[in-house]
């Protein structure tokens, strides 16, 4: 399974349990001692946390779907879809890595709801007061990815390839500005891949999904090779 997905249902375990005891322990502080009314404070506030936790996860893991279920259905794009890639020394994943006849594109997916502002690869957030607040540049994290993936591949095929950072919002989010790496929504993900020129063989498309899938979560073939 997906990482996001484990965590969704690690986070929502932990949810359920707490609010159990935290249940069970109220019982116990009406009916046997007070004392059991402390555990049901500490547990509430844990069931709290954790279904803060499991939202956040499962907010993560439906957008990454919305990416494997967007490919799975583009017949024009005819490749491998590797998802949740984790290279040596890497400190985290590469939300999906799709290798097709089109090329080799690293994929970060955010299921972000506000509005966010680019300049270069500076980006900012809307907030409710309508202030522009800068955060953390997710056009970085895409080339970052990408640029890893282009050198990881390098150096084991002793062949140079280039590897394209696409961002994908899977949410309501909203892109305003000239971002120096392409921001799509799911539906757009087949137009855009479909509408470049084709510049990878059968042959290394097998040949690299190899490569890479004892480093994934999950592989899914894409079209008919």
């Amino acid at each position: 399974m997906i990482y996001t997905g484990e965590e969704a249902l690690r986070w929502k375990k932990l949810r359920d349990v707490s609010i159990v005891v935290a249940v069970v322990s109220l019982g116990l502080a009406v009916f046997i001692h007070p004392v059991f009314f402390l555990l049901a404070v500490a547990f509430g506030i844990c069931a709290k946390y954790a279904t803060g936790k499991f939202k956040r996860w499962a907010s993560g893991f439906e957008g990454e779907y919305q990416v494997i279920e967007a490919l799975s259905r583009a017949k024009c794009i005819k490749g491998v879809l590797l998802s949740d890639v984790v290279l040596p020394n890497m400190r985290s994943n590469i939300d999906h890595v799709l290798i097709c006849e089109q090329g080799i594109f690293a994929i970060e997916t955010k299921a972000y709801t506000n509005a966010y502002f680019t300049i270069d690869d500076e980006w900012y957030m809307e907030t409710s007061t309508d202030e522009l607040v800068q955060v953390k540049s997710i056009s970085k994290i895409a080339k970052r990815n990408a640029a890893m993936l282009s050198g990881f591949i390098r150096q084991k095929s002793k062949k140079r390839y280039f590897v394209a950072p696409i961002i994908v919002f899977a949410s309501y989010g909203v892109v305003e500005g000239i971002p120096t790496v392409p921001v799509l929504y799911p539906w757009q993900i087949k137009e855009y891949i479909c509408s470049l020129p084709k510049t990878m063989s059968k042959q290394e498309i097998a040949r690299l999904s190899d490569l890479l899938a004892s480093y994934s979560g999950h592989v899914m073939e894409v079209g008919e090779l």
